[in-house]
């Protein structure tokens, strides 16, 4: 082994693997062994190979140790920066007697797995149209090594007067993984506004965060309600009072008294008595 061997292992924890072990038997009999393996420090798999070892005269022969999975907790406790040195000791038995003894040593160690994803908490009051909210956003590290943000983005599905500024400053957000390593819970902050044109209306959040560790994007979403402000009848202002006022006095301005029926007839009797006595007038005349 010229390098530290890394156990395979997915982000469900599941460790997988095997070391090839080679015997080399040049003598004229056959090579009988007993087969020893001890880890220098606590490892999270498991491991297993052959007790017992025959390797014929003049010979080459190989084994495998396997390496399997173990619960998933105690796995993401092992930090990936650590190694454990395994020894296989071989015996080299001639009947009940050990005739010999040959050690083979080789770090072993597990790959850094990365999972950060945003997990948000919404507050119990509502966000009205012109207003903003704050919400808590727990930022989680599902893996076995520290990460941190590499890009914050976020989209709003049907709401395009929603806002989050400053979501772009969480960036450069150390991150160390959850619940295990005694690593400290990362809880950030972040505000969501609504312009005052926003109507009523279901929207849905996505927050998304670029990790650092294998550039995958992971995102949470969820759904705010939005009310919009209500609208009131605004009262009569004093210009449409003074309009109405003019309209008004406009009218009676340019209203003409009429005449009654009985006026008008003697009115025109007179006239016509009069016009009679001037044509007598000028007969005589």
């Amino acid at each position: 082994m010229d390098s530290t061997y890394l156990v395979e292992m997915d982000i469900d924890w599941d460790a997988e693997g095997e070391i090839t072990v080679y015997v080399e038997n040049n003598r004229m009999a056959q090579l009988e062994l007993a087969l020893e393996y001890e880890f220098s420090s606590w490892v999270p798999f498991t491991f297993d190979g052959p007790e017992s070892f025959s390797v014929a005269a003049n010979a080459n022969e190989t084994f495998t140790i396997d390496f399997g999975p173990i619960d998933d907790d105690e796995t993401r406790e092992y930090n990936p920066d650590n190694t454990s040195t395994l020894t296989v000791t071989a015996e080299e038995k001639v009947g009940d007697t050990t005739a010999s003894t040959q050690e083979l040593e080789g770090d072993v160690s597990v790959p850094k797995i990365f999972d950060l994803r945003p997990k948000v908490t919404l507050p119990e009051e509502n966000l009205f149209a012109g207003s903003w909210i704050d919400i808590s956003v727990q930022i989680v590290n599902g893996g076995n090594f520290k990460d941190a943000i590499k890009e914050a983005s976020v989209q709003f599905r049907s709401c395009p007067h929603l806002s989050m500024p400053g979501v772009e400053d969480i960036s450069d957000t150390l991150v160390d993984p959850t619940d295990v390593q005694n690593g400290k819970d990362t809880f950030l902050t972040l505000r969501l506004e609504a312009s005052s044109s926003q109507p009523s209306r279901v929207c849905e959040v996505t927050l998304a965060l670029q990790s650092e560790g294998d550039d995958a994007t992971r995102s949470s979403s969820f759904e705010l309600d939005v009310k919009a402000v209500e609208q009131q009848d605004e009262p009569a202002t004093d210009d449409d009072t003074t309009q109405d006022s003019d309209m008004s006095l406009s009218e009676e301005s340019n209203s003409v008294p009429w005449l009654g029926s009985v006026e008008l007839l003697a009115l025109i009797g007179f006239v016509m008595i009069c016009r009679r006595g001037d044509l007598i007038s000028s007969n005589d005349d």
